[in-house]
């Protein structure tokens, strides 16, 4: 039987070499194009994600109710309590995504990165930000290119260093632990960089998917005593803290009802609970799921040309050999061993085929996945055997050695 392969292999040697940069072919778009549908899954699922059942919860101070507000110290207490029935009721899931400006005491960083630069007046030395805690990250399935992301310990006020995390285009400006010096509500904090995020890494803040590209990601600090620092910055500290998001299967009206029964226990004005804005993944004018579908029907119609050529070929080499066949069969060799031999050859080019495509796409992208290509490369092979199989069972001898090659 390896005797039959070899020969095989040697004889008609254009075929083989044919049928291998066909199959190569058609391996290469089938794993970029599994490689597109997994990113579109990835990023379908996150963008539901981000919008699905989330609510954002919004104070009712504005200007000078908020400063009124903030002058009296008592409030810190009102705010606390509001921030620990927040985090640790069960009926919800809270997220802390607040946004206040940093201000950074570097050098040489682009007006790009400054605060107000989209719109034409930018501030110079501030910086946009992002206080998270650890639900947003898990919620937004945000991830690092380079680093770490935050550990529980890092969310503490009393840390000498505070760890922070850069958007993805802050990665040519600046290096894993380096020290920053920054100014926040007034504090100047020690922090060092830990991680850089994943390029195009997104949450939701309300009105837009907006990307984390160019924002700083600060931990939204925990406190184990509220009058450990000074009061006007625990006062703002946790009135952004307290203005959040909720992720919950709970209506929106019921988590309203949940908070205006804490607003009015608390004595403060009713937190208002608004509704989110539902963002589809789109590309071609196709949305999510109707996407996955047609990138399923691509994959389908690259499997099916893959198995009309690699069955084209070997009937045409069969075709060639019939002779060779008829010679042996009637000198004894059965018909499972010649059938066995094109087999090992079916998937002898299958293989040569799938690593030449394994590499050279994993050069253009490195999301491969291995374990669903080696099921549908032996699936492929036993489909593009049964028209050789069926041609060396139909051979007729008489005819065959008759007819001559």
């Amino acid at each position: 039987m390896l005797n039959l392969l070899i020969d095989s292999l040697k004889q008609h040697k254009r075929k083989t070499i044919l049928s291998i940069l066909q199959c190569t072919a058609s391996y290469i778009l089938v794993i970029l194009t599994l490689s597109l549908a997994t990113h579109t899954n990835e990023l379908a699922s996150n963008v539901q994600n981000a919008t699905s059942s989330l609510y954002k919860v919004n104070d009712n101070f504005f200007n000078d109710e908020e400063k009124n507000f903030l002058a009296q110290s008592d409030n810190l207490k009102v705010l606390n309590e509001l921030y620990e029935w927040e985090k640790t009721n069960p009926s919800f899931k809270y997220i802390i995504a607040s946004r206040q400006n940093l201000f950074l005491d570097v050098q040489g960083l682009p007006a790009k990165f400054q605060y107000g630069y989209d719109a034409g007046h930018e501030t110079p030395d501030a910086y946009e930000s992002i206080q998270v805690n650890q639900q947003f990250i898990d919620h937004f399935a945000i991830q690092a290119s380079e680093g770490r992301l935050f550990q529980a310990g890092d969310y503490n006020v009393k840390n000498d260093v505070i760890p922070i995390i850069l958007g993805h285009e802050y990665k040519d400006y600046f290096k894993l632990k380096q020290i920053i010096h920054v100014g926040y509500m007034g504090v100047n904090l020690k922090c060092k960089v830990i991680g850089f995020l994943g390029q195009h890494s997104f949450y939701n803040n309300g009105y837009a998917l907006k990307y984390l590209d160019r924002i700083v990601v600060f931990p939204s600090l925990e406190v184990d005593n509220i009058h450990a620092q000074d009061r006007s910055f625990m006062l703002k500290l946790f009135l952004d803290k307290t203005s959040g998001y909720i992720q919950s299967s709970l209506s929106a009206q019921k988590i309203q009802k949940l908070f205006t029964q804490k607003s009015l226990q608390l004595d403060i004005e009713p937190y208002v609970v608004e509704g989110v804005s539902n963002f589809y993944l789109t590309m071609w004018g196709l949305e999510g799921e109707q996407l996955q579908k047609v990138l399923f029907i691509f994959s389908f119609v690259i499997a099916f040309v893959a198995l009309f050529s690699i069955s084209t070929n070997l009937i045409a080499k069969i075709t060639l050999r019939k002779y060779t066949y008829g010679i042996m069969i009637a000198n004894g060799t059965r018909r499972a061993v010649i059938n066995l031999s094109i087999l090992f050859e079916i998937f002898f080019i299958n293989l040569v085929s799938l690593c030449i495509a394994a590499l050279f796409s994993f050069m253009i992208s490195q999301n491969i996945n291995i374990p669903i290509l080696l099921i549908f490369s032996f699936t492929l092979s036993l489909l593009s055997f049964i028209p050789p199989w069926i041609s060396v069972n139909r051979l007729k001898l008489s005819k065959t050695i008759r007819g001559g090659n």
